[in-house]
C-alpha cells in the first residue's frame, strides 16, 4: 500500500492539482491514506496548500492571474486587475480582483490577496479566455472592466481618475454600459 513521492508527483503530472484529481489517479487506495500521503507531503514541503483540497508542487510556477480564476466559481478578473493588465491604470493592485455572482470574499495565501466583488447575474459577461504565460484566464474586456470598476466603486464622475482610455473601444463601452444603473450610464469617459 506504499506511495512513494515519486510515484505520486508523476502520476499527477500538473503543478496544480485538486484532491479530487488525487482520488482519480489513484482510486485503488483509501481516502484516509491518500489525506495522510498529502499531508506528509505538505509537512515535508513537497507540496504547498492553496486552499482546502488544493495544492501544487511547486509554488514559483503558479500565477496568480490563472489563481484567481479557480480560488472562486464562477469568477473573471476585472476591476484594478483587469485595468491595470490592459495598461488602462498605472498603479499596481496590492490585491487580484474578481467578479463573481456568488458572495463577497476575500481570499488571502501564500500568492497572495484575492477579493472576489459580488455583481448581478445579469451583469456577469464581457469577458474572454486568454493565455497568459501558457495558461488560460478568463478576463474582462477593458470597456467591461472599466464599468465594473465605476459600478463596485460607486463612481459618478472620473475627472480625478487617473486612467489611460485609448484602448477603450467606445462603441463596446456604450453597448455594455446600457445594462448598468443609470448613474453608471451618465459616466462620459
Amino acid at each position: 500500500m506504499s506511495l512513494n513521492f515519486i510515484q505520486f508527483k508523476e502520476t499527477i503530472k500538473k503543478n496544480i492539482f485538486t484532491f479530487n484529481d488525487v482520488l482519480k489517479h489513484f482510486s485503488d487506495k483509501k481516502d484516509i491514506f491518500l489525506r495522510q500521503k498529502i499531508f506528509r507531503y505538505e509537512k515535508k514541503s513537497l507540496i504547498f496548500k492553496i486552499k482546502k483540497g488544493l495544492y501544487c508542487f511547486d509554488k514559483n510556477k503558479v500565477n496568480p492571474i490563472f489563481l484567481a480564476n479557480i480560488l472562486y466559481q464562477p469568477s473573471y478578473i476585472s476591476f484594478q486587475s483587469a485595468l491595470f493588465y490592459y495598461g488602462i491604470i498605472i498603479d499596481i493592485p496590492h490585491s487580484y480582483t474578481s467578479a463573481t455572482t456568488t458572495t463577497t470574499k476575500k481570499i488571502t495565501n501564500i500568492f497572495g490577496t484575492f477579493i472576489y466583488y459580488k455583481i448581478k447575474t445579469d451583469l456577469f459577461f464581457g469577458f474572454d479566455q486568454i493565455e497568459i504565460d501558457g495558461v488560460i484566464i478568463k478576463i474582462a474586456h477593458p470597456e467591461k472592466a472599466l464599468l465594473d470598476f465605476f459600478y463596485i466603486n460607486k463612481i459618478k464622475d472620473i475627472a480625478d481618475l487617473r486612467l489611460d482610455l485609448k484602448k477603450i473601444n467606445i462603441e463596446r463601452y456604450n453597448q455594455y454600459k446600457k445594462n448598468y444603473p443609470l448613474s453608471i450610464q451618465k459616466i462620459k469617459i
